[in-house]
């Protein structure tokens, strides 16, 4: 989720360049992440992945099979409703994180939780409409469990008021070939322009997962957010969302796992934020994690990954550049939050899952 600072209508006029971008975006151009050239990712270890390079890690794993590339593919057995079979088979996703990058120009990574370290997939080829200020920004990202990623983007389209008008959209791309990027025909305009994403499997005993949303218009306006806002699930035959009800939280980027559970990233105040099991059939809130001292920053997004929950904020606030946060949720370890990775080079606004990866603790 990618937020911008408040703005008015004179600054646009004036100095449109600066309306939604991240701070510390740079031009447009090719990107090359801190601390390497274009397309080398360093993690805390040191550890350099270049695209297609070995991501290194652990030479052996008895839950997973690794490919040439050192990524692994989704295995067997992972858990009932979420591994590979049955009506709705895992293809072409690994058994990872996708992670969006917004910096110009936007892209896809892959997070190996185990190694810790990124390589990337490939830059988007979606081609949003012009808009009032500067071009659009890749805000959400979620990944179904035939590797299709869905995208919103959002951007100034005009003035309303003394304020200014967004409007969003949603587009999709196959992971192995991102620059085949289409417009799957939704337009938010004046609401449901940003959002967040998130696949939840139907249910315990289905392999099919379904796609929610969560309205986040207010992130604009960060870190001024109050009240609460919708959740939605997505139909694919209207091509538009389908309202399930109110929430509590302002704004949220959403995860789901394999065995049908929905959680929210929400944020509650300035740098304070919660992570909460959502009621897929009404939005309210089934158990929630607080999460003291994790800002949602100008751009966050999370996913789950072997029991763990992975968070992605900016280091600090306005820098443009994220850090990896774990919650070990089931406690394995002994619990608690712990920064893992404190400069990922990127700027990340969203991540994806697929249903088909792992959510329990591997081996």
């Amino acid at each position: 989720m990618l937020g911008c600072r408040e703005l008015n209508v004179a600054s646009v006029l004036v100095v449109a360049v600066a309306a939604c971008k991240p701070s510390g975006s740079g031009e447009s151009g090719p990107f090359v992440p801190a601390g390497g050239e274009s397309g080398a990712v360093h993690d805390d270890g040191g550890t350099t992945v270049e695209p297609g390079d070995d991501a290194g890690g652990p030479a052996d794993d008895d839950a997973h099979d690794a490919d040439d590339n050192g990524v692994f593919d989704v295995g067997n057995g992972v858990g009932e409703g979420g591994g590979e079979g049955g009506d709705c088979p895992c293809e072409n996703v690994l058994d990872g994180i996708y992670v969006l990058n917004s910096k110009d120009p936007p892209s896809v990574w892959f997070y190996d939780p185990p190694a810790n370290d990124f390589s990337e997939i490939g830059q988007l080829g979606c081609a949003p409409p012009s808009t009032f200020g500067p071009p659009p920004s890749a805000n959400s990202m979620a990944i179904d469990r035939s590797g299709n990623a869905r995208f919103n983007y959002y951007g100034v389209t005009g003035v309303m008021g003394t304020g200014l008008a967004f409007t969003g959209w949603l587009y999709s791309a196959p992971l192995s070939d991102l620059s085949n990027c289409t417009d799957v025909g939704y337009v938010g305009a004046g609401s449901w322009y940003a959002f967040g994403l998130g696949y939840s499997v139907v249910g315990a005993n289905s392999n099919c997962d379904e796609l929610f949303m969560y309205n986040t218009d207010q992130y604009v306006n960060y870190p001024n957010l109050s009240g609460g806002s919708q959740l939605a699930t997505w139909d694919e035959g209207a091509t538009d969302k389908v309202i399930i009800g109110p929430t509590v939280w302002p704004v949220a980027e959403l995860a789901g796992t394999g065995d049908g559970r929905l959680y929210a990233f929400a944020t509650v105040a300035e740098n304070e934020s919660i992570l909460v099991q959502i009621d897929k059939t009404n939005g309210t809130a089934i158990d929630s994690y607080p999460l003291m001292n994790l800002d949602t920053t100008h751009g966050f997004a999370f996913a789950f990954w072997g029991g763990d929950v992975f968070f992605f904020t900016e280091s600090t606030v306005g820098s443009g550049v994220s850090k990896v946060t774990r919650l070990d949720l089931d406690e394995n370890e002994g619990g608690g939050l712990d920064t893992v990775n404190e400069n990922t080079g990127l700027l990340i606004t969203g991540a994806g899952v697929s249903t088909c990866a792992s959510f329990v603790p591997p081996g």
